[in-house]
């Protein structure tokens, strides 16, 4: 059997997550970033201020150099078969495998950020209902203000996403259908949905200027839910899954029926794991943080 490494997306960024990294190798990533970027990424994950951290077009470059900094302090101790991503993850998780380099990576995921923080709406996280029960609940509000199923991310947690005033009816719906919860989420736009369609253009005319190789180690598909391998492929997934749900679920069944069964999650706080464990209980879960596996 074989082992899986997968990488989280936005939301997961707090001051302080990079902190763990500052005394290892991997620090001196913080600093070639912040030389792209054009402004101190390290200092921005350690002081903040926060608000600007929670920003898309900060919040997706913070995410991918933590998360790949992570791998690079790791990688020698891991041989995996497979890798995935949630979302922005998908990026970490093509520069692991070898399809772009770390600078490029940066480069994207800062690019990525700041044409999806052009955008505005939200996301909300629903516990406790059905797809079914949620896609019923779309359609009804959709009838006045869009929104659509964003992420299914395991059984009883599915994200929605559109304009703030759909979400804020979704969620008395929701709660009204018997949701133990229904939680915005750290974003700033209606991300997975159809209404990302000006910013995948931009990524489309964005990711010519990235050269992509091939990948002997795949990467599964938020939405195909399928190993991607070859370059055009990776740059096609990366901007259709702009405006396509991730279903982050369905990618947990699809490795272990590839023969994973451990998976090992790069990120500084429990996200990916615990969705896994939610989906397929007999996987192996550990998280990478400095102080190990």
């Amino acid at each position: 059997m074989g082992k899986a490494v997968a990488f989280p997306g936005q939301g997961i960024q707090y001051l302080g997550m990079a902190e763990p990294l500052r005394k290892t190798p991997a620090w001196h990533l913080f600093e070639e970033a912040s030389v792209i970027l054009g402004y101190d990424l390290a200092e921005l994950l350690c002081s903040g201020p926060e608000e600007k951290l929670h920003q898309t077009e900060y919040a997706q470059p913070a995410v991918f150099v933590t998360c790949f900094a992570l791998w690079e302090f790791y990688k020698g101790q891991l041989e995996p078969e497979l890798f995935l991503g949630h979302s922005l993850g998908e990026i970490t998780a093509f520069a692991t495998a070898g399809a772009f380099s770390f600078a490029d990576g940066v480069r994207l995921a800062a690019a990525r950020g700041k044409f999806m923080g052009e955008l505005s709406g939200g996301m909300l996280a629903v516990i406790g209902l059905d797809e079914e029960t949620l896609a019923q609940i779309c359609r009804k509000v959709s009838q006045t203000h869009f929104v659509s199923i964003a992420n299914l991310n395991c059984p009883g947690q599915v994200v929605l996403s559109g304009v703030e005033t759909a979400l804020e009816q979704a969620t008395g719906l929701a709660l009204e259908q018997g949701a133990r919860r229904a939680v915005p989420l750290k974003v700033s736009g209606p991300f997975h949905t159809e209404l990302m369609a000006p910013a995948a253009q931009k990524l489309q005319e964005y990711i010519t200027s990235i050269e992509m190789q091939d990948i002997s180690i795949p990467v599964i598909s938020n939405h195909r839910n399928e190993p991607v391998y070859k370059g055009e492929d990776i740059k096609a997934e990366l901007v259709e899954q702009l405006t396509q749900p991730v279903r982050f679920a369905e990618n947990v069944l699809k490795a272990a029926q590839l023969g994973i069964d451990t998976l090992v999650e790069m990120s500084p706080k429990a996200v990916i794991g615990p969705m896994a464990r939610r989906t397929l209980g007999t996987l192996k879960i550990s998280l990478a943080t400095p102080g190990g596996i």
